[in-house]
């Protein structure tokens, strides 16, 4: 098998401190992970000036100027990416010089967004959350790059009993494109199960603390944990070179 592709979510945890991003950039290096991504969004625009939304609040908290966008980009030793929500995101980010592209499973139908990340030619992560096959298909017709669909169940954290990888097993089928896997569950186990079942990117939020705000906080791995992870899917990945040479 392949390398695994291990990605840290820093996501909104950061809580808009750039200065304990970067410590959480420094802390992913550490654990070994492949990548880092962020999420890069005008937290009006997102939630349509909604100040009562569900997220709104953590979201507006974590908000990053796009000056801080390049600084962590440049920061950042191993490649750093992001999701765009927005088209001038996507204008940022190509300023910036980003290698690929995350589409959050909310912005799966937003077909501009889709047709400007389409337009920059570059590899695509695309999270298809609960939506039904039909618009997961239709999202992808923009795409003619490298494009890998992940599975996920849109939930903070989610639960065990909810995951259906049967799900994800048969969209790669169906659309002949490789999986991965963005785990919003505690602990690393599902993760695991995902790679054992042939996911070739795992997203895993990533935290320096579960203690601190933000409703991403509770399915984050703390650092010891993210390094456990990393081990167990390398050692796994060795596990399954020796049974081939057998």
């Amino acid at each position: 098998m392949d390398k695994v592709k291990i990605c840290a979510e820093l996501g909104i945890n950061h809580n808009g401190n750039l200065e304990l991003a970067k410590q959480m950039i420094d802390l992913a290096c550490a654990c070994g992970v492949d990548m880092v991504k962020m999420q890069v969004y005008n937290t009006d625009l997102l939630y349509n000036n909604d100040r009562n939304a569900r997220y709104y609040k953590d979201s507006k908290r974590a908000e990053l100027s796009y000056k801080d966008f390049r600084v962590l980009a440049d920061y950042s030793p191993i490649e750093w990416f992001a999701t765009p929500f927005d088209i001038e995101a996507v204008e940022l980010l190509e300023d910036i010089g980003i290698k690929r592209y995350k589409v959050a499973s909310r912005s799966l139908t937003d077909h501009k967004l889709l047709e400007k990340i389409a337009k920059t030619g570059k590899p695509l992560i695309l999270s298809t959350g609960r939506h039904p096959v039909e618009a997961v298909k239709k999202s992808i017709e923009f795409f003619n790059n490298d494009v890998t669909i992940l599975y996920c169940v849109p939930d903070y954290p989610a639960k065990i009993q909810d995951l259906n990888f049967g799900r994800m097993i048969k969209l790669s089928e169906m659309l002949k494109l490789p999986f991965g896997f963005s785990d919003h569950t505690q602990g690393i186990w599902a993760s695991l199960e995902a790679v054992r079942l042939g996911a070739t990117i795992i997203e895993k939020h990533f935290t320096v603390s579960r203690n601190l705000e933000g409703c991403d906080q509770p399915c984050s791995l703390e650092p010891l944990e993210m390094k456990l992870l990393v081990k167990s899917i390398r050692q796994f990945e060795c596990y399954q070179k020796a049974q081939t040479l057998e």
